[in-house]
């Protein structure tokens, strides 16, 4: 548990070909992280404090397992996921957002978003890319919201995604 006024860091790796790694910094030194692979399986991984880079443990979880673990922890499970954020030069980037179970997400239409400097380029819903999505489209869990954009604006499209 963090004291009052710490802040509490984490990093979001991406990792082309496996997926996306989601590590804590523990008060206590560890790094833990989850390792969400590109297939959706999730590992669990405890690094070692005194080298971040060598790994003490990992438990690879199935579906099932990861929802028990969230419950424990006091979570639904993922509300919205930055799957991957690729820059170009760093002036251009390219965001893939996750929708996940969050109510205020599902349901609401991706030109609903807008942000100067950053467009909704497709919508991909399990094997279907829609290019361009219109207004007609309405979000649902599951989906994933590619944005293209200047980084600031582009991941400023997270907010404006699951906004209320």
């Amino acid at each position: 548990m963090t004291a009052e006024g710490d802040i509490m860091r984490t990093d979001h790796h991406p990792l082309p070909g496996v997926g996306t790694l989601h590590l804590l910094h523990a008060a206590d030194g560890h790094h833990v992280g989850i390792l969400q692979h590109a297939d959706e399986r999730r590992e669990l991984v405890v690094y070692d404090p005194a080298d971040p880079d060598t790994r003490q443990t990992g438990v690879l979880l199935t579906a099932e397992e990861a929802r028990v673990l969230a419950g424990v922890l006091g979570v639904d499970g993922p509300t919205v996921h930055c799957a991957r954020l690729d820059r170009y030069a760093d002036r251009v980037a390219v965001l893939q957002v996750l929708i996940g179970a969050v109510p205020s997400a599902a349901g609401r239409s991706p030109a609903d978003a807008a942000v100067d400097g950053a467009v909704v380029a497709a919508v991909v819903r399990e094997d279907e890319v829609i290019a361009p999505p219109d207004r007609r489209l309405r979000l649902r869990p599951g989906d994933v919201v590619v944005v293209v954009g200047r980084p600031d604006a582009a991941l400023e499209m997270i907010d404006h995604l699951t906004a209320a």
